[in-house]
This record gives structure tokens, C-alpha cells and sequence, in this order.
């Protein structure tokens, strides 16, 4: 994979004009890429992005890779969820049935929710699900994302910079204890290269962390610049490869007009015409009332002008009710 985008040697300096001028950047502004992810099939290390993917093989040629060196970027504050209703099916892209990446609530673009809240769902219970060795577990899976870059390639332009991994339940414990270890020594987990490799002694695909050496002073300002990165907040989602695309952001023309584009309320009921007084006379019969001819319609009265009121419910004004819903098109 090459990069498109070429500066040529000896570009030259930017004119003298735009001197004490911001360097602003509106072509990236909205535009969101994608980033690579970290996954394994078995015990196999693979690498997905923008819809390829290709096992990670030993350098000499001997067969896929049995770890991988990175530097763990930052890890999501949470525990995310994933189930599927099928089940996982290793190597498979399909997006989950339902999932949280905040592991309280289901996420808004899962296709087949399950529950209001993680913690009520029947598939988040222990026993929900039987592995194959008989024990009980849980039919959606825990996990904690992470974004990662390769040790000896940190900014890692070839493929966009950070990489999601996932860090499956099983690991969740070694991970933490990996942590608590450096910390215990001085060392945050982000200032170390990190060997992450398979546990021998477990059928199922088992992680373990292991320290490789401190970062230098030039990798180490890498790392703080790309930790503050968008693309890191979109990994730890922060965002979700399984979340739709974006939608473009509502303008304040466009709310305004789905505000009003309201059913129009019923007109007033006209105002009742006083019959003129008459003189006291001798009560006669009713004349026999012809059904055949409408009576003519009275002319209704003007309407009265609009006057605000509050709302008997919520207390709050029409003009307080329009910026709720402004605000909540808006998304402010």
C-alpha cells in the first residue's frame, strides 16, 4: 500500500502573506477515516483495513506470527459488550446483533436490542450461555478496547495511524495485572513497547502482556501527541466499527422548519351572534323549518392573536418548548 499524497523535496517556504496566520485546515474538517483493526482467528494475529485483510507472518517466512509488539495507545475507561444471536463465528466481520461500547446501555445503531440497560439483559446474565468444555458463561461477550500502534512504527502511516484492539474477557485479568505491575515500578503502561502473545497452555485464543523496553524520548512525544488524536477517541468510542455512518448535522433552517411543519391546531369556534332585542309579543308557533335550503354561515369572527401561555404540564412556555426541540434536532 503506497500514499497517494506527495510534497515534492525543496517545496519552498509558505509567501511572507499569510505570515501570523493560523494554519487552518477545512479539507479534513467532517471528514472521518476509518482505522485498522487487530483481530486473530485461533490463534492467528490478523490486520483488517478498509475491507482487507492478511494474517500476520514471522519475518523469516515460518508460519504466522505467534505475538505482536505494540505500544497500547490508551485503553477505553469501560468494559464494551458484543452479542450475537447466532453466536460468534471466528474470523467472521458480520456486525453484532447487539452491542455497547459504554457497557450500560445498548449502542443506538444495534440492530436487535435486547434490553434497555446491560446490566437487566438476559444475555448479559452468568448461564446465559454453555461453552463447549460445559461451563457457564455469558452469551454476550465482555471486552475492553484499545488503540495500539506497531513498536517499530509508531505513527504507522501506512495504516492510518492508531489500530483498534480488542481484549477478549479472558485476558481482562492479565491486562489489568500487566498495568498495576508497571505502575507499581514507575512506568505508565503508554511508555513501554508491549509483547502480546498467546498463552500456550489454553486451547482458546488467551493473552499475555509482556514488557520489551522503555520508550525513547522521540517515540514517547509520539505517543502523547497521538493519544489526543480523533482517531483514538473514535476507537475506544468514544466510536464503533459497527456504527452507521454519520449522519450530516441538522442546520438551524432545516429545524426550524421540521418544528413547524406541524398539523395546523383547529381554528376557533366562531364567536356566538346576539340576537337584536325585540318587543314582548304573544308567543307564536315555530314556523316549519325548510331542511332543504342550508342556513347561510355566518362570517366567523378574526382570530384573536396568539398569546403565550405555559403549559399546564410542564410549566414551561411555547417559546421554551420550541428551543427543546430545536435543541434536541440540534443535538446541543
Amino acid at each position: 500500500m503506497t500514499n497517494a499524497i506527495t510534497i515534492p523535496a525543496g517545496f519552498g517556504p509558505v509567501s511572507s502573506v499569510f505570515a501570523g496566520r493560523p494554519v487552518e485546515n477545512d479539507l479534513s474538517a467532517g471528514v472521518q477515516t476509518g482505522f485498522a483493526i487487530v483481530g486473530y482467528r485461533g490463534k492467528v494475529w490478523s490486520l483488517r483495513y478498509r475491507g482487507d485483510e492478511r494474517q500476520l507472518m514471522r519475518d523469516d517466512g515460518d508460519g504466522p506470527r505467534n505475538s505482536i509488539e505494540v505500544v497500547i495507545l490508551k485503553a477505553a475507561s469501560v468494559v464494551s459488550k458484543v452479542w450475537y444471536k447466532d453466536g460468534f463465528t471466528e474470523g467472521s466481520n458480520a456486525a453484532p446483533d447487539c452491542f455497547s461500547t459504554n457497557g450500560l446501555t445498548p449502542d443506538a445503531q444495534s440492530r436487535n436490542k435486547q434490553c434497555n440497560t446491560c446490566a437487566a439483559c438476559p444475555m448479559n446474565a452468568w448461564g446465559s450461555r454453555v461453552t463447549p468444555a460445559g461451563k457457564a458463561g455469558k452469551a454476550c461477550s465482555d471486552s475492553k478496547r484499545a488503540a495500539v500502534v506497531p513498536l517499530g512504527d509508531i505513527r504507522n502511516e501506512v495504516y492510518g495511524g492508531p489500530m483498534l484492539l480488542r481484549v477478549p474477557a479472558a485476558s481482562l485479568n492479565e491486562l489489568a495485572q500487566f498495568g498495576n505491575k508497571l505502575a507499581s515500578l514507575g512506568y505508565p503502561y503508554y511508555g513501554v513497547g508491549v509483547r502480546i502473545s498467546f498463552d500456550a497452555a489454553e486451547a482458546y485464543p488467551k493473552f499475555q502482556f509482556g514488557a520489551i523496553r522503555p520508550l525513547s524520548d522521540e517515540e514517547a512525544r509520539a505517543v502523547i501527541e497521538m493519544q489526543n488524536s480523533g482517531a483514538v477517541s473514535r476507537i475506544l468510542a468514544e466510536g464503533s466499527e459497527h456504527a452507521a455512518p454519520e449522519q450530516a448535522p441538522v442546520s438551524r433552517e432545516a429545524a426550524l422548519q421540521a418544528v413547524f411543519e406541524q398539523p395546523p391546531a383547529p381554528a376557533p369556534a366562531p364567536a356566538p351572534v346576539a340576537a337584536a332585542p325585540v318587543a314582548a309579543a304573544p308567543v307564536a308557533a315555530a314556523p316549519k323549518r325548510d331542511y332543504k335550503k342550508r342556513p347561510a354561515t355566518p362570517t366567523p369572527a378574526p382570530a384573536p392573536e396568539p398569546v403565550i401561555t405555559e403549559n399546564a404540564a410542564t410549566g414551561s412556555s411555547f417559546d421554551d418548548e420550541l428551543d427543546s426541540q430545536l435543541d434536541a434536532l440540534l443535538g446541543d
